[in-house]
């Protein structure tokens, strides 16, 4: 019986594990944390996909063709084809892949996840068996319940890969951290990307250590970058720049990605510059953009009692709310520490900020003047999130990009999920699937949940090559 090692028990490792062991491989899954899951497990799971039977329940006509048009648009032509077509057209199966492994969609809860048209956000349901907070968990739960089902499968964990055996070029198996040697007929790098591991982010993505220790990782602590090296010690290259940031005002590490959507960001200038509920796929773009790479959020006294109320605690409408740093207790707590910054005019608040008063004052005299009208006239926000900034005390809140998301730099494979050296040829028995592997997306995240459908298709497909390559 071939035997795959598989590196990394998030959602793209435990797909290839899956897809592995039923294609009748002994499969091994190396997991360097204590608990399966991944990155995968942390996040909302919504995967991201275009002409599925749950779009079409609900009389949405897509296709796999506009998808990759969107992909190639908002990544400037960017990105492969090749890869984006097995993206697009792997994601559609995904969602019935899942429904077979008892993820269930509702159609009702599509939503726009990213700047495309039409709703591509599929939302999972399902069991999390307390791996995690969120629909991330619900995937990772199906897949590894599917996982254990298999007699071919063993998992283990707190087993970190430090290299690849190889000879000659090609991938022979793994040499784990305390020194044991596994022999495989092909290796599946699935470690996830490099958020945890300071030296790759200088080297490959700057921008998220600009804010110094404003920056944290929402994903494992073991996801460092040991895939991308080992990679690259066989001779591979990197593809991709950046990945994704949110912004956060650092109260506690605690995920933003969903803020208040009646708050106004102004700028050191005082100045408005952009609807404050725009996805969070470009809004740490917009705020970096800004003197310093920072803004403010700011909200009168009025507003503050409405917070507990807002969806947004629950924006994946799991009936739970999540910890967020934008709950009453926690501003009312920041508040009196001296961290949202309060006064009794808009004057002081700025002088306090560090933001031009006058900049400052007529940009509230203009909003309230358009909350009164119902419509915002600089940025189209929606009228009913509208609320004017008029009674004192008066708050501010800086806000930085700085909680660290997906890493876009990874290992250039093909779309057979086969690792390429320098050369463009494939190494022979390394293959890559999840965010390990680049190419997949450029400076602005195409839409939430594209990280996830991207790990489960090329898990699924470095299983299927390395079967094939097996057999061959």
């Amino acid at each position: 019986m071939a035997r795959i090692v598989v590196v990394g028990a998030g959602g793209a490792g435990l797909a290839a594990a899956l897809e592995a062991s039923r294609g009748g491989a002994e499969v091994l899954v190396l997991e360097a944390a204590a608990q399966v899951g991944g990155a995968t497990a942390r996040a909302g799971g919504v995967v991201y996909a275009a002409d599925t039977h749950v779009q079409k329940a609900r009389g949405i006509e897509d296709s796999v063709s506009a998808l990759i048009n969107y992909y190639m648009t908002v990544s400037r032509h960017e990105l492969e084809p090749r890869l984006l077509r097995r993206s697009a057209e792997g994601t559609r199966e995904v969602i019935g892949w899942l429904e077979e492994l008892g993820i269930t969609w509702q159609p009702e809860r599509l939503y726009v996840a990213g700047l495309e048209l039409e709703a591509r956000g599929h939302m999972p349901t399902g069991d999390t068996r307390d791996l995690g907070p969120a629909g991330g968990a619900m995937i990772v739960a199906a897949l590894l319940t599917a996982v254990e089902q298999q007699p071919t499968a063993t998992i283990r964990t707190s087993a970190r890969v430090a290299s690849l055996l190889s000879d000659g070029g090609a991938a022979l198996g793994v040499v784990l951290e305390d020194g044991e040697e596994i022999a495989a007929d092909a290796v599946v790098l699935a470690s996830g990307g490099f958020g945890a591991g300071q030296e790759m982010l200088r080297e490959y993505w700057p921008e998220a250590t600009r804010h110094g220790d404003w920056h944290w990782y929402l994903g494992p602590d073991t996801n460092v970058g040991d895939g991308a090296r080992m990679g690259l010690a066989l001779g591979g290259e990197l593809r991709g720049h950046g990945g994704t940031l949110l912004e956060t005002p650092n109260f506690g590490r605690l995920n933003d990605a969903f803020t208040p959507p009646w708050i106004v960001y102004v700028n050191q200038h005082g100045h408005r510059f952009v609807d404050e509920t725009d996805t969070y796929c470009v809004m740490p773009h917009v705020i970096g953009k800004q003197p310093g790479g920072t803004c403010w959020a700011v909200f009168d006294e009025a507003a503050l009692t409405l917070v507990g109320e807002q969806e947004f605690l629950d924006p994946y409408g799991l009936g739970v709310e999540l910890e967020s740093n934008w709950t009453v207790a926690m501003l009312r707590q920041q508040i009196e520490n001296g961290t949202v910054l309060a006064a009794d005019s808009l004057r002081a608040l700025a002088e306090l900020a560090g933001i031009d008063p006058a900049g400052l004052e007529a940009t509230a005299e203009k909003w309230n003047v358009d909350v009164a009208d119902g419509h915002d006239s600089a940025f189209e926000k929606k009228p009913d999130l509208l609320l004017p900034i008029s009674t004192a005390p008066f708050y501010a809140v800086q806000l930085k990009p700085a909680i660290i998301g997906i890493t876009f730099a990874g290992l250039r494979i093909d779309e057979y999920a086969r690792v390429l050296d320098r050369a463009g040829r494939p190494i022979p028995g390394l293959l890559a699937g999840g965010e390990v592997a680049g190419g997949l997306d450029a400076d602005v995240y195409a839409g939430g949940g594209a990280s996830i459908g991207n790990a489960l298709v090329f898990g699924r497909t470095a299983a299927r090559t390395a079967l094939a390559g097996i057999s061959a």
